[in-house]
């Protein structure tokens, strides 16, 4: 029997890796792009790219980036890995009781966000401005929404396949 925050719960997760963890500028208006989990789209004056996360990885790997920008990379790569692994747990414990699991869940949520927001600090300076360019934060309040409602919401539906009956009375 599934019970009913569990598949809203699973939605908003994956929702997660679909927005836009923040949007930036780069420098003095030479590129700008959105960055969500598990790729980034930029448009600079060599052209638009599609950048995977992956690719992303093999960037810092071999050097190719380097200093404050691999480390806000490997940030953001910690931030999703933190979304797959609650995703993952939810999953994993979807039969159990809801009360059991849903502080790890939503810790694991708010360390996404958590490592989104300091991946931005990391390039971009404690107020998110700086000589690399700026960006806006757009997707770790939301994701902070999600951790939240997700130590808020009850499941109110028991885990037992059989409907609980109340005694008859016999007139």
């Amino acid at each position: 029997m599934f019970l009913k925050a569990r598949p809203s719960l699973l939605s908003l997760l994956l929702l997660a890796f679909l927005l836009p963890v923040n949007i930036y500028v780069i420098g003095d208006l030479l590129g700008a792009g959105i960055q969500c989990p598990l790729f980034r789209y930029q448009e600079t004056y060599l052209g638009n790219n599609t950048i995977t996360i992956l690719r992303d990885l093999d960037y810092v790997t071999f050097g190719i980036i380097g200093g404050r920008s691999a480390l806000s990379i490997l940030l953001r790569v910690s931030g999703s890995a933190l979304l797959i692994a609650a995703v993952i747990y939810l999953i994993w414990r979807w039969r159990e009781d809801y009360e059991t699991f849903r502080r790890p869940l939503a810790l694991l949520t708010a360390g996404a966000g958590v490592a989104y927001l300091l991946s931005c600090i990391a390039q971009y300076g404690p107020t998110l401005h700086g000589p690399s360019g700026f960006c806006v934060p757009v997707g770790v309040p939301l994701i902070g929404v999600i951790a939240v409602y997700m130590l808020m919401v009850e499941d109110d539906l028991d885990l037992d396949d059989e409907p609980e009956y109340e005694d008859e009375v016999e007139e």
